[in-house]
């Protein structure tokens, strides 16, 4: 019948073609362990990744400036004579770029407003 068809099936009998189809690597479907742990592991390793920029870059942290006490130092230390003019004008320069310095994801807060739970920057 096959030969009537015009049908050729001699290539299955072929021991050349035989050998190339043992050569062929048998892929093996994964687990569904290894497909659950690999989805669990791309899931954890995301979310830490997203919580730790969100934390670090956009979400809104309260910082306290303990401005007024050290107003008061800087006026202690220039009326008992132990600071100059140009020391108690450098002195306020470096609270103002202390204070410029803070991130933009910071709420800058005077230092005695603060009652606990809030970090304080001393400039």
């Amino acid at each position: 019948m096959d030969a009537e068809m015009g049908t050729n099936l001699e290539h299955k009998d072929d021991p050349k073609k035989r050998t190339l189809e043992k050569k062929r690597p048998v892929a093996k479907p994964a687990g569904l362990f290894g497909l659950v742990a690999l989805c669990l592991a791309v899931s954890t390793l995301t979310s830490v990744a997203t919580l730790f920029c969100y934390d670090r870059w956009y979400a809104q942290k309260v910082v306290a400036v303990d401005v007024k006490g050290y107003i008061e130092a800087q006026r202690e230390n220039y009326l008992a004579g132990k600071m100059s003019d140009d020391d108690l004008r450098k002195s306020f320069d470096r609270l103002e770029a202390v204070v410029t310095a803070i991130p933009k994801n910071r709420v800058v807060i005077m230092g005695d407003a603060v009652v606990r739970n809030a970090e304080t920057i001393k400039p």
